[in-house]
Order: structure tokens, then sequence, then C-alpha cells
């Protein structure tokens, strides 16, 4: 009976120093994270790696010998997250142009400090080797994830059309063997008669490409966002008031096509890019594909 009774008492007493325990835990721990904090904890783990201190370091590094994507990742889920919650609020209203722009934390932090902008920044050095691809899938993801009304917004609009423009100088200088002996079929493509020499090229055209698609299928929701990534000219519907979209878009094809290599108006190059890769092999060609059905749409 004596040893029973103390075994209850000592079960209660490690009980309340468990409970004590993790009271004083708590306390020093301070309130749980936000998700505003932990998209600042990645983006500042990222931003440590272009320090001066570190820039000899990161020329010889490869991104996947660095924890850059896996913060890259971590930003995009505590984005991500605080989308869904918004959305889930507002989903009663009406319209794909009434999805919350009144955005949360993340997203107004992201805009107030032009993270996009420096993301791009790192991008074009491609330091360490391999972080232009990481960005180009970032913003995919990111065009994909959020409210289409926030494409308006020129803290995201402009750094996606640079990120792009970036992207697709690199494919374009990049070398290419050629694969037929006719000069004339020059106006197939550089998909079509050549072949990109460097791994890298390949796999950055396709990012690129994915990106036009998901871009090109987030303006099918909602036609008259299309004049924020495209400046038609003063001709026939080029103030947006006369011709359907498809007929825009039609109109831009055939000018990117007349154009040869250089693509004309303000943001044709997204054509002149999927005009460029309609005929390649493989799953280049395909992405280039859909994009050219979902601008014609």
């Amino acid at each position: 009976m004596f040893t029973r009774e103390s075994g209850r008492r000592g079960a209660g007493v490690l009980e309340r120093m468990r409970n004590l325990v993790d009271n004083v835990a708590e306390a020093f721990d301070g309130p749980a994270a936000t998700r505003k904090d932990r998209l600042l904890e990645n983006w500042t783990r990222i931003q440590e790696y272009y320090t001066p201190q570190r820039q000899d370091d990161l020329r010889r590094q490869d991104i996947r010998d660095t924890t850059i994507p896996h913060h890259l990742e971590g930003m995009l889920r505590e984005v991500c997250s605080e989308i869904l919650d918004e959305t889930a609020q507002t989903e009663d209203q009406d319209g794909a142009l009434a999805q919350a722009l009144e955005f949360g934390a993340c997203m107004e932090y992201l805009l107030q400090y032009h993270v996009l902008s420096d993301l791009v920044e790192f991008g074009e050095a491609d330091e360490p080797r391999g972080m232009r691809k990481y960005v180009v899938r970032f913003f995919d993801s990111f065009v994909g994830a959020i409210p289409l009304g926030l494409l308006a917004e020129s803290a995201i609009r402009l750094p996606l059309v640079a990120v792009m423009r970036q992207s697709l100088q690199v494919v374009e200088t990049s070398p290419v063997t050629a694969v037929s002996g006719n000069g004339g079929e020059d106006r197939l493509g550089r998909g079509y008669h050549g072949v990109m020499r460097e791994r890298a090229a390949v796999v950055l055209c396709h990012d690129l490409l994915q990106l036009i698609v998901t871009l090109f299928a987030r303006l099918r929701e909602h036609a008259n966002m299309v004049h924020l990534f495209f400046d038609w000219g003063g001709g026939e519907g080029g103030n947006g008031s006369s011709g359907s979209s498809s007929d825009l878009a039609v109109a831009a094809l055939r000018a990117a096509a007349a154009a040869g290599h250089t693509a004309r108006g303000h943001e044709l190059f997204l054509v002149h890019t999927i005009v460029e890769y309609l005929l390649a092999p493989g799953a280049t060609g395909e992405l280039a594909r859909e994009a050219l059905v979902l601008a014609v749409q």
C-alpha cells in the first residue's frame, strides 16, 4: 500500500515537472513563427549567399551544393499557403479579378521590398551555376498560384517580363549544331533547324516555354489582361477597344513570323519564342504548340 501510494505521488511530481518545463520553454521561445517570419527566414538565408565575402565561393558552386532550392521552395510554400487562406475567405465573390487583391503579409513583403526583382538579378548572374533555371521555375509556380489580378502589379509583371527576356537571350545566344544544310529552313524556327549543344540551354528553353504556357493559361481566364503583356501598336485593335483577343493573338503570331529573328512590339518576344520552337523535337516543341493554342484562344 505504501509503495503504491508513493508511486502515485512520484508520477504526479513528474507530470508537474513536465508541465513546468513546457511552460518555461514556451515562455523563452516566444510566440510561434508566422508565415511572414518563415518567409523572411528563407529569404535571409538566400541573401546570405550573395554577401561580398562569399562571392568567390559562389562563382565556383553549383546550386545543387547549396540550400537555395530548399529556401526558394520554402518561400513558395508560405506564399501559396497564404493565398489559399485569402482565397477561401473571398470565394463568395464573382469573377477572376475579384480574387483577393488585398494581399496578406507575405505577398506584401515580396512587393514592397522588390524580392522578385532581386531574384531576377540573381538569376541573370547565374551564380551559383543553375540559379537562372531555378528562378524561372520559381516564377512559373508563382504565376500559377497568385490571384490573377495581381499580374497587373508592376512589382510582379516587370520582373516576370525581365526573367523571360533574360532567359530567351541566353537560349538564343547558345551554340547550335545545324541538323540541315538547307538555309531556307531557317524560317521554320530555331528549334527545327538546330540543336543546342549545351544541356543547360536545352533545360532553360524548356523551362521558359513552360513559364509562357502557365502565363497564357492564366491570361485566358480574363482576356482583357492580355494587354498587360502585349503592345499591339496603333493599328487595328491597337487600343484594345476593337477586335477579339483571338484576332489579336493571330495578328501577333503573323507579325512575329514576318519579323524573322527580331521580335516586334513591346512584349512580342513571347510570341516570337513560341514561333521559334513550334517544330522543335520532344517536350520543347510540345510546350511551344500548347502555348500557341493558348495564345489563339
